[in-house]
């Protein structure tokens, strides 16, 4: 079972945005931020770590920080997750489209910033999957005039057709709406193949300008690499200061479940 894409780090600030324009040296240790607050009620999570140079070593995580988040006059104090180092959650709350998010991060005598506003997400249209010999693979097509991502969550877990442990799976759909040749030209990937009984959850997160250019980078290093017109390697733009990079992003929800006959 292949997933299509696990999404990477998350996160969104100000008008302003800032580039690391230089590639990571062996010693370089930079603030890694992990972040999104949604319009769903819920704890959101604000994972804090440091780079590291080879993508095979493990991200040593923030401990003790003190993190909060303010919107307007209101200030929410974020909890270390005391089972997962460098993961903060917050009290229970939703985001409000329009509203300005500060995320405030103090760790070491360092101070990172970082804002957002979260835009309208589109309705999204109804779920498209067509049969294949094993069953279903999804079909997606662009909609809309906003950059927005689909998240699948697919599972028959609780199904006769669940003969493994692997039974579950997720897809994601990124539409952008930029014109970019290395996304046309990127290898091709397998397609997830369900069987009939399987649910498929989505959410649609609507996608900030700023945020855009963040995810757009991402996917040239990742998803859209090896085709015919490769971008020259650098870190993905970033909304956090003082040099810290990832971001922090306020995104609105749409959701919806499909029960795949």
């Amino acid at each position: 079972m292949r997933l299509r894409i696990i999404f990477l780090i998350m996160a969104v600030i100000t008008s302003c945005e800032e580039v690391v324009d230089h590639p990571l040296k062996t010693g370089d240790k930079l603030m890694v931020v992990e972040g999104q607050l949604t319009n769903e009620l819920t704890q959101h999570k604000v994972k804090l770590g440091w780079s590291v140079v080879d993508p095979d070593d493990m991200s040593d995580a923030a401990t003790g920080a003190i993190v909060t988040i303010t919107e307007g006059t209101t200030t929410y104090v974020l909890t270390e997750d005391p089972l997962v180092p460098g993961e903060y959650l917050t009290p229970v709350m939703r985001a409000v489209v329009g509203e300005l998010y500060t995320l405030h991060i103090r760790y070491l005598g360092q101070d990172y910033f970082a804002q957002d506003s979260s835009v309208p997400v589109e309705p999204m249209t109804p779920l498209a999957y067509r049969t294949v010999t094993n069953g279903y693979v999804l079909t997606t097509e662009k909609s809309g005039e906003g950059p927005y991502y689909i998240r699948h969550n697919i599972t028959w877990k609780d199904t006769p057709q669940c003969q493994t442990d692997a039974c579950e799976g997720l897809v994601v759909f990124y539409d952008l709406k930029t014109i970019d040749v290395n996304e046309g030209t990127k290898p091709s990937q397998e397609d997830f193949v369900f069987p009939a009984g399987s649910t498929v959850v989505r959410r649609k997160y609507s996608v900030s300008p700023e945020y855009r250019s963040f995810l757009r980078a991402v996917l040239s290093e990742t998803e859209w690499r090896g085709g015919a017109f490769d971008v020259e390697r650098a870190n993905a733009p970033t909304n956090l200061t003082n040099g810290a990079i990832g971001f922090f992003a306020v995104c609105t929800i749409a959701a919806d479940s499909t029960l795949v006959k």
